[in-house]
């Protein structure tokens, strides 16, 4: 019986992620632990931080920051059914952490001083006019591995890793 539900729970799953990839802009592609820390360890967030991760999956950029900076105001967007469910059932016992089932282009970040986002090209080049739209001047958006072409980035930060994801970061000053 205990198989019977892990196989079905299995294929949902499955079947959850193949609708997401055609109904959302990027899916869910979580990144690896070795350069979740390297993020961290460059994100330059202090204990005042308002950090939005835009697609944020499971959470886990979220945790890891909230683990080292308790006292940042973290948001998570996240519009596919399966990764919000992870992300709500592991940070609900935080409550510096907030996840809502959104739209990235709907999502209110106007508070954000920082925003990460692990997102495709195409998607990075239609995020940023919006972003510099909602938010604050100064606002940093950091994007792993992918660049929006039609800005110049202020700095791209090498990451020393042998990820095969998460090999750089991208940031913009808004």
């Amino acid at each position: 019986m205990v198989c019977l539900i892990i196989s079905i729970f299995f294929v949902l799953f499955f079947l959850a992620e193949i609708v997401a990839i055609f109904t959302t802009d990027a899916p869910f592609v979580p990144i690896p632990e070795e350069t979740l820390e390297k993020i961290i360890e460059n994100l330059k967030l202090d204990n005042n931080s308002i950090l939005y991760d835009l697609g944020c999956g499971d959470a886990r950029v979220l945790q890891k920051m909230v683990e080292k900076y308790p006292n940042i105001k973290s948001v998570g967007i996240e519009i596919a059914f399966v990764p919000y469910i992870l992300a709500r059932l592991k940070t609900r016992k935080n409550k510096n952490i907030q996840i809502k089932r959104q739209n990235i282009f709907s999502a209110d970040v106007s508070d954000a001083t920082h925003i990460f986002v692990y997102l495709y090209p195409e998607v990075m080049e239609k995020l940023m006019p919006m972003l510099e739209k909602k938010c604050w001047k100064g606002t940093l958006v950091i994007s792993c591995d992918f660049e929006d072409k039609n800005r110049k980035p202020t700095e791209i930060i090498h990451l020393d890793t042998l990820a095969k994801r998460g090999k750089r970061l991208i940031v913009y000053r808004l």
